[in-house]
């Protein structure tokens, strides 16, 4: 009668894997059977990302919509907030949530790309007709803006806008 480090020699050989934990007589098993006993593992992925994620940028439909000419409720609000509220919705949208909280979060998504829409509008017509000097300043003031955030979402809209005005002081 072999021993359990014989079975196990033997086991080895036929490259039957599965042995730890196991008594004598589910070795025995295993060598008759002639199967390995374990299940192949599951890659897990990695916790760490390769590289940075890229900020998310605002996509609109194929067709964007044009701008209200009447200023819409949520004009108030500055580009960058109203963006930061634009990803946060769409995001939202991804996640698993019910049909009637789907369609009011689309239905706010609108409001607020309407609304987006209709600032950086008025924020395109607004820049056309300053003289340089205005424009100087105004983009001392967004960079100042800059400064003071550490949301990227806000900062990639204020950067946009000071590109803008750099096109039109060239």
């Amino acid at each position: 009668m072999p021993t359990v480090c014989e079975i196990k020699i033997e086991l080895k050989k036929q490259g039957i894997k599965g042995l730890t934990g196991k008594n004598k007589a589910e070795l025995e098993a295993l060598l008759k059977s002639g199967k390995s006993d374990v299940k192949p593992k599951e890659k897990k992925p990695d916790k760490k990302p390769d590289k940075k994620p890229e900020p998310k940028r605002l996509e609109f439909k194929k067709e964007p919509e044009k701008a209200p000419e009447k200023a819409p409720i949520l004009s108030n609000k500055s580009m960058p907030e109203l963006y930061v509220k634009i990803l946060s919705l769409e995001k939202r949208l991804k996640d698993n949530i019910n049909s009637n909280e789907k369609q009011v979060t689309e239905k706010t998504l609108e409001k607020y790309k309407t609304a987006y829409r209709y600032n950086r509008k008025k924020f395109m017509d607004s820049i056309k007709n300053m003289s340089k000097a205005e424009l100087q300043k105004l983009v001392k003031k967004i960079d100042g803006a800059i400064n003071k955030t550490d949301n990227k979402d806000e900062i990639i809209i204020l950067e946009g806008q000071i590109s803008e005005i750099k096109k039109i002081i060239k």
